[in-house]
């Protein structure tokens, strides 16, 4: 299961896993587009039904990053705030899972992207797209291969004080995720639960420094990953909306998103209100008490689910490489046989993604076991302070 555990077999936790898929692959469907094909403005064949649909479903991808974000600031804040309610909160336990969460994907897809580009760099050169000279790829990618840029990624320090590694620019966000992951437990252990003590002040202090040490984008967007936060502290109400609510749900979140296309820009602004409607939308799909019925639309959303945080992050590269070998230095217009073709290259993409998560996404919670195993290994072979009468 890809959901907190008290969501194990309801239909909540499915409609929340195929949220996270689609996302991934809407982000997957942005990039493709960006890579290969013209953008709106450059079109010069003659507009049809069909070429709507393509650039209209491939405009998504930055807003499915703000979905991701709600997403994890439900799931994760929901760890974080039941484990200080309790009283019981572990910072070796949460930094365990969430740690082997981000790198059983995350290495694996620094090297595999290294990879890439060093082919791409060798088969290809710099003067198209790894050297920035493509209208839709901006950024240079040899001055980004470094050592260095690579550990400063594995920090998560992109954004910070490295830019984002190769030609992987997914991973700006992954940064803003780990940090999230640091700064809400320390604002969460911050307010005391009995009388205020000095433990309050060290971890509120921490929390300021974390907040003075990211980068001012970052401050912004942690309040879209709170809207999923608070969704925990709403009363926990479950009624019997019917499928017809939560799609009335997803549907006023796809039109709002819709309605924000017609803007020309991206904006903050806009960004807040996919939040918004995102955590909205989690909320009422929560409201729901039915269980899963483990059909298709089940197997489906945990199948997505299973192999997307892998998807985002080895795509990048991927599409890259295949951009300088197929696309010229204008980019495709949108005719049937490069539609065809792009189409082709989604399908390929998803199926290379599936094929890394098999030794990596899905090797989480093995991976998740081992690591527990020793951490809790090392606490029991640890002394035990000596009592002061001990002699």
């Amino acid at each position: 299961m890809l959901v907190d555990k008290s969501l194990r077999g309801t239909a909540a936790s499915d409609h929340l896993d195929m949220l996270r898929g689609v996302a991934a692959i809407a982000v997957t469907l942005a990039h493709l587009r960006q890579g290969f094909l013209v953008d709106p403005s450059d079109i010069r064949v003659p507009w049809n039904p069909l070429i709507r649909i393509v650039y209209f479903v491939t405009a998504f991808g930055h807003y499915s990053v703000m979905i991701f974000f709600v997403l994890s600031g439900f799931l994760v804040g929901r760890i974080a705030l039941r484990g200080r309610m309790d009283g019981n909160f572990s910072w070796s336990d949460y930094a365990t899972n969430r740690l082997t969460r981000l790198y059983v994907v995350l290495i694996p897809a620094l090297l595999i992207g290294a990879v890439w580009d060093l082919i791409g760099i060798h088969l290809f050169g710099t003067s198209g797209i790894y050297g920035g000279l493509t209208p839709n790829h901006s950024d240079a990618v040899l001055p980004h291969l470094s050592a260095g840029i690579m550990l400063g990624n594995a920090f998560f320090l992109q954004g910070i004080l490295t830019p984002s590694f190769g030609a992987n620019g997914p991973l700006w966000s992954l940064s803003y995720e780990f940090w999230y992951y640091v700064l809400f437990p320390l604002i969460v252990l911050a307010f005391p639960l009995g009388k205020a003590g000095w433990t309050s002040v060290l971890y509120g202090a921490a929390a300021c420094i974390v907040v003075l040490f990211i980068a001012q984008p970052m401050r912004t967007y942690f309040l879209i990953w709170l809207l999923g936060a608070t969704i925990n502290l709403a009363p926990e109400k479950p009624g019997q909306p019917g499928h017809l609510w939560v799609l009335g749900a997803i549907g006023t979140a796809v039109l709002v998103v819709a309605a924000l296309k017609f803007k020309t820009d991206i904006n903050e602004c806009g960004d807040f209100v996919v939040g918004a409607a995102t955590a909205a939308m989690i909320l009422v799909i929560l409201r729901s008490s039915a269980r899963s019925r483990s059909g298709l639309y089940s197997r489906a959303a945990r199948g997505l689910a299973g192999f997307s945080y892998t998807l985002y992050l080895v795509h990048g590269p991927l599409m890259v490489f295949v951009s300088a070998w197929l696309v010229p230095p204008r980019m495709w217009q949108p005719t049937a046989p490069h539609l065809a073709i792009s189409a082709a290259l989604g399908i390929f993409t998803i199926a290379y993604a599936l094929l890394i998560a098999q030794f990596t996404e899905w090797r989480t919670d093995a991976v998740r076991r081992r690591v527990n195993a020793l951490v809790h290994r090392s606490r029991a072979r640890a002394p035990l302070p000596s009592h002061p009468h001990d002699g």
